[in-house]
Formats: structure tokens, C-alpha cells, sequence
């Protein structure tokens, strides 16, 4: 395999990698763990996320810790809260030019929208 960054999921989501083979009790407090990493994104459902503007995006990705500086390349790129949860972490990385750590909170962010709304069904 090349080091070059071109293969499509070169960077798993740390989130993912770390459930895959696991347990439900310990899928549960991996999940826990998570949501502390991520204060603020818990309880938020991917319907509400599609309803936000360019500058509730900006707002949340601002209150991302280690993610401030980034947020203002989702206002200029005018990324509403539908766009944000199409976005891939490949999009986040690649089409962004996001540093991967800064890209992996959001990218989990929009998994754990979309993971809360699935609870729903």
C-alpha cells in the first residue's frame, strides 16, 4: 500500500475502529467514553442538525475543542446542517484541507447525529 493519502478511507474513524469486535457492554461504555470526548453533541438528533444554518454550524464546530480554528471554513464554505451531515471524513480531510485530529471530532460528531437519530426508530 502507497503512503500517499489517494486510498478512500486511508484514516478510519477512530470511533469505528475502536468498536469493531466488541461487546455490547463494552460497545456501551466506549460509547460513554466517546460522548466525553465530545461534550455538547450528545442528545442531538440528525433532524435537528438538518434544520441548522451556515452559522449554527459555525457555532458548533467553533465550540469543538481543538476544532476553532476550522470552523470558519464551514462558514466560508457555507456548510448548513444539512451539508455537514453529508459530509465524509474523507470530505472533511481531503476536500477541506482539515488536519486529521480536528477532522475526526467532526466526522464523530456527525456519526453521533446520525447514530441518536437511528436510537429513534
Amino acid at each position: 500500500m502507497s503512503t500517499d493519502m489517494s486510498s478512500e478511507g486511508m484514516y478510519p474513524s477512530l470511533f469505528m475502529s475502536a468498536l469493531s469486535g466488541q461487546s455490547d457492554r463494552t460497545l456501551s461504555l466506549c460509547w460513554e467514553q466517546h460522548c466525553k470526548l465530545l461534550p455538547g453533541v450528545q442528545g442531538i438528533h440528525a433532524s435537528q442538525v438538518a434544520t441548522w444554518s451556515v452559522d449554527e454550524v459555525f457555532r458548533f464546530v467553533q465550540n469543538l475543542i481543538g476544532c476553532e480554528e476550522q470552523a470558519r471554513l464551514f462558514k466560508e464554505e457555507m456548510i448548513d446542517g444539512e451539508a455537514l451531515l453529508l459530509l465524509t471524513q474523507t470530505d472533511i480531510v481531503k476536500i477541506m484541507s482539515i488536519k486529521l485530529g480536528p477532522a475526526l471530532k467532526i466526522s464523530n460528531a456527525i456519526l453521533m447525529f446520525k447514530t441518536t437519530d437511528e436510537g429513534l426508530k
